[in-house]
């Protein structure tokens, strides 16, 4: 503060003395000001340094001859050296030579340049290490016109790492879209096709212009585009994946089947419908050629087991007539001849009671050959004919074995010949299976009308066993049943496990009338 020498001559003493204290005042209020502006911006800076020096972000300035004057911490740790040893070096020390050109090149455009700019390094550490780096550099000015640039440094090793493995996810992913055997798209909400694979193109027979502007539902027929794109808006809500088979007609006229699964995707935010497209064109014509070969081979199956019984039946029928009357007219023969010439010649009648033994056990073997070819009670109907399995059963193992006809057995006079053998035959296999294997001592056999068809179960207390083990063992006769019912358009279902026995239930669905079976057969 400056005081003029005539403003002082004309004050007095006192108030001069009070004009200096004022001025002291103001001035120890000045210096207090500025000691607190100083602490502050000490403060401020110590702040600043210390953020500088410990940022997690490598940081450091270099001047217009490229030294590095300043740098923080975490710079001096991935450089791998300290922070006293790296200040005054030469960065371009630092550069691979294989970048060190382009560095001073840029780095010359960087000192001359207003604008921040970018670039990427690979920096070597001082243990030799090599890392790749990207660096955002801005030239700065001070006050004095001092020009620096001021270097932020990313080591970017996981990212390109990340990168790379991106690429090679990427490039997987194409070749499993782009080289699978099956088509595949990708719907958005809308249902637009965003995203497709060659297959696509080649199956639809479809321009690669024309698929871009399509709804997925629009490859459906026009009669069945609606429902598909309920179908479509109703998996993408849900979730859940949706399996169609449907024929497809190309562009050209051909008519191919195809097999379609959608499921949804998230992506991202967004929602798609991935769409698996299979052409099963050859599949369904194998299918149904294999399909007509079944039932070819089930019809000749039947052809030949029902020419088999009937020669059966005939050599049954010749067997009981020609060798059962023989035999029947030789015992009379030999009766009378015990007649007449018993009292003359007793030394004959041993030998004419062992004739009639021998006779007697021929016409007793006739018998049993005869109806072991097909036994009479098939002509007397299917109820009659597991009756007499069963007690023929029973006789012969002495396993006790029960029959029972439940209900709604009037289907029963619809089974004409070949169906009522057929159900005989199986019964007969279930019943001699249960002798070799079951170990059983109770069997139930249950007739009953099981809507439109005939139902026979054949239960057992064996021993039972697993069902999956059947193929390893190879069982013939139950695949023999099997076939049989398959030939009749019936089934056979088999029921069992270890310990708990084993149940056979036989489906029958009849034919067509018997005009020769009576309504009390």
């Amino acid at each position: 503060m400056q005081v003029e020498d005539n403003e002082i001559e004309s004050l007095s003493v006192g108030a001069l003395l009070h004009k200096l204290q004022v001025y002291q005042t103001e001035l120890e209020m000045q210096n207090e000001n500025l000691r607190q502006t100083q602490v502050a911006l000490k403060e401020s800076r110590d702040r600043y340094l210390d953020l500088y020096d410990f940022s997690p972000i490598s940081l450091f300035t270099l001047n217009p001859d490229g030294l590095i004057y300043e740098m923080n911490y975490t710079a001096a740790e991935l450089f791998g050296a300290e922070r006293k040893r790296l200040l005054n070096q030469p960065f371009s020390i630092y550069v691979v030579p294989l970048d060190a050109e382009r560095w001073e090149k840029q780095f010359m455009e960087m000192l001359n340049s207003d604008q921040k700019q970018s670039c990427h390094l690979s920096i070597r550490r001082i243990d030799g290490s090599v890392f790749p780096a990207y660096l955002d550099c801005i030239r700065i000015e001070n006050g004095h016109g001092d020009i620096s640039l001021r270097v932020v440094l990313f080591d970017i090793t996981k990212r390109e790492r990340a990168d790379r493995q991106l690429l090679e996810s990427e490039e997987k992913y194409r070749a499993i879209f782009d080289g699978t055997l099956d088509g595949i798209m990708l719907a958005d909400e809308s249902g637009m096709i965003v995203e497709y694979n060659p297959e696509i193109l080649r199956l639809s027979g479809i321009t690669d212009e024309q698929i871009k502007k399509m709804y997925i539902w629009e490859f459906r027929p026009a009669d069945k585009a609606a429902l598909a794109k309920e179908i479509f808006f109703q998996t993408m809500r849900i979730g859940l994946a949706a399996t169609s088979e449907f024929k497809y007609k190309k562009p050209n006229g051909q008519v191919i089947r195809i097999e379609a699964r959608g499921v949804k995707l998230i992506i991202g935010d967004k929602c798609y419908l991935k769409c698996v497209v299979r052409d099963i064109t050859k599949r369904k014509n194998t299918e149904s050629e294999l399909k007509e070969y079944q039932r070819l081979l089930r019809q000749l199956s039947t052809q030949s087991t029902a020419a088999r019984e009937a020669e059966l039946k005939r050599i049954a029928r010749e067997v009981h007539d020609e060798l059962g009357q023989t035999l029947t007219a030789l015992r009379m023969d030999i009766s009378l001849l015990r007649i007449q010439f018993a009292e003359q010649e007793p030394a004959m009648m041993g030998m004419i009671k062992d004739m009639l033994m021998l006779v007697d056990k021929a016409i007793s073997g006739v018998r049993n050959v005869a109806m072991n070819l097909r036994p009479p009670i098939l002509d007397m109907g299917v109820m009659a004919a597991i009756g007499w399995l069963g007690s023929d059963f029973s006789e012969r193992t002495g396993i006790s074995c029960r029959v029972n006809v439940l209900h709604g057995i009037d289907i029963l006079y619809l089974l004409d010949d070949i169906h009522t053998l057929t159900l005989f035959r199986i019964v007969q296999e279930s019943l001699t299976n249960i002798a070799r294997h079951a170990q059983a001592t109770e069997v139930e056999i249950a007739i009953k009308q099981c809507g439109e068809c005939v139902c026979v179960s054949i239960r057992d207390n064996g021993v039972g066993f697993d069902p999956s083990e059947l193929p390893a063992k190879k069982s013939f006769g139950l695949m023999g049943m099997r076939e049989r019912a398959l030939a009749m358009q019936g089934k056979v279902e088999l029921t069992s496990a270890k310990g708990r026995g084993t149940t056979v239930t036989v489906y029958m669905p009849p034919n067509q009338t018997n005009p020769g079976r009576r309504i009390d057969d």
